[in-house]
């Protein structure tokens, strides 16, 4: 294995000079700037860091995947994938505990923190080896050095992966795998390296189920490979295939089995939080206009709640709006899950002091209202303003720090790699040779960005840029084409990363 590695460097020494500067930039984020810019103590704890979390611990010590034990919602309220990568560190240091301090110790709540600080180094690993991976894929499918060379710099520098290198989340592992899925289906023609491709890409979609949109996509990567063989080839493009849906399609298979439910991907409603209460008014909100505060925190926070005009419509909808708003902040139980909720938190069982299927129901029908009457603000409008916002977003929420200051700036970056991504894939769509990875991943761009940005299942609508990290990360590829072909790009490639012949 060793001996592969030394091989493999001393093709691609330029390559891996890139990938130890990209794991020196990771080092030097995680260790040095993170904590200013999370302005936290543990940098490698956020929100949903949790739920993975028990996860894990309920299928260890429980036997079965749930956030909570006894809540049928919390069974499939997230996918198991990240749990999954927690599970080497998780059990590193229990193998610890157990020979160390006592083999009846367990790891509780507070010893998570080992097992959390060590995925963040494997995050870190593996991050730094998608730089490689970035530079084979561009290099197979684009058959230039010059661009493999210039996707692999872009990657090794991108900010927004870096930034999730000390996190424990799924965006790095997801990221990853389908790299790494895409990389050996290109390498190898072995059934068992394209098994391998499939299951790696199954992987990546159960942890972040946005890389579902990849699979009926990696057909056009098959063209590419097989076009003058394709039907030769049938039983390889299957083996691939038989994988994945093998790998994803345990978890709906599982969730229809266990509870006779179809869930596809996670229903947020496993957390008290996303009750439907919460839910039914984030779908309102999102009919009317593109962010959903100020109103939401002014109801938990018991403040007077001002909409558009558009929510005054009728007096009958200003009428059931301002009841749905005074219940959601005396009765609603997933509002009250919310931190600044300006009362106590309402039980789960408590019947009489609960109303949130009532304000469902309200919001609900305020939101077909908004719709029947005001399609061009629902379908066109609203939607637009997302992708403006997704594309050129500038901003960072939560506490503002000098770090997060200056991390805001670099939201610019990822506008013009975007914009530079674009019109990549429009000069690649010219070239044959390019044409079928412009297509590859400027498709996965229009059907993941027009999915959230114009959607309307509970996922959608709700911007978040790490949402659209998998096609940012894909664009480097078209940007990288493009770079490429600038004359000053090109001599800083041939004087510092000279191809060996």
């Amino acid at each position: 294995m060793l001996k592969q590695l030394k091989a493999v460097i001393k093709r691609n020494p330029s390559a891996f000079r890139i990938v130890a500067f990209g794991f020196l930039l990771r080092l030097l984020f995680t260790y040095v700037i993170a904590p200013f810019y999370f302005n936290r103590e543990n940098i490698y704890l956020d929100g949903d860091t949790t739920s993975w979390m028990a996860g894990l611990y309920h299928m260890v010590y429980k036997g079965e995947f749930t956030m909570m034990i006894d809540r049928e919602m919390a069974y499939y309220c997230r996918m198991p994938g990240y749990s999954f990568f927690l599970a080497p560190a998780f059990f590193m240091v229990s193998l610890y505990l157990k020979l160390f301090v006592s083999e009846a110790a367990s790891i509780q709540p507070e010893m998570w923190y080992p097992v959390l600080k060590i995925t963040a180094i494997f995050q870190m690993i593996i991050d730094s080896i998608s730089i490689y991976l970035m530079y084979y894929v561009v290099l197979k499918t684009l058959k230039s050095y010059q661009a493999a060379i210039v996707a692999a710099l872009l990657y090794a520098s991108y900010p927004f992966i870096i930034v999730w290198n000390p996190v424990c989340y799924s965006e790095v592992p997801s990221v990853f795998f389908s790299l790494l899925a895409m990389a050996i289906f290109l390498r190898s023609e072995q059934k068992i390296w394209l098994a391998f491709a499939g299951f790696c890409l199954g992987f990546a979609v159960l942890n972040r189920p946005q890389y579902a949109l990849l699979a009926p996509l990696m057909c056009i990567i098959f063209y590419q490979k097989y076009q003058s063989s394709l039907f030769r080839n049938l039983s390889k493009i299957v083996v691939f295939f038989a994988f994945f849906t093998i790998t994803y399609g345990a978890w709906p298979l599982r969730n229809y089995v266990r509870f006779n439910k179809i869930v596809l991907t996670q229903d947020l409603r496993g957390y008290d939080c996303w009750n439907d209460d919460v839910i039914a008014f984030m779908q309102y909100i999102y009919s009317v206009k593109s962010e959903w505060n100020p109103q939401f925190t002014q109801i938990i926070q018991n403040k007077t709640v001002v909409f558009p005009k558009e929510s005054y419509r009728t007096v009958e909808d200003s009428l059931l709006l301002e009841k749905a708003v005074y219940m959601a902040k005396n009765c609603g139980r997933g509002f009250s899950e919310w931190d600044g909720y300006w009362k106590k938190t309402i039980p789960i069982f408590d019947i009489t002091g609960d109303c949130s299927s009532e304000i469902a129901s309200i919001f609900n029908h305020l939101r077909k209202n908004q719709i029947k009457h005001h399609p061009y603000n629902f379908y066109v409008k609203l939607p637009l303003c997302n992708l403006n916002k997704a594309i050129f977003k500038s901003g960072l929420a939560g506490e503002v720090t000098m770090a997060r200051r200056l991390g805001e700036n670099l939201f610019y970056y990822r506008s013009l790699l975007i914009l530079l991504g674009l019109a990549g894939i429009f000069m690649m769509l010219f070239k044959q040779e390019t044409r079928p990875i412009a297509a590859f991943v400027g498709l996965f761009f229009v059907m993941l960005y027009g999915y959230l940005c114009f959607g309307t299942s509970p996922q959608c609508r709700n911007i978040e840029i790490r949402y659209f990290l998998q096609a940012d990360i894909l664009l480097l590829i078209p940007a990288a084409f493009l770079l490429a072909r600038l004359s000053f790009v090109n001599s800083f490639t041939a004087r510092f990363f000279p191809e060996k012949r």
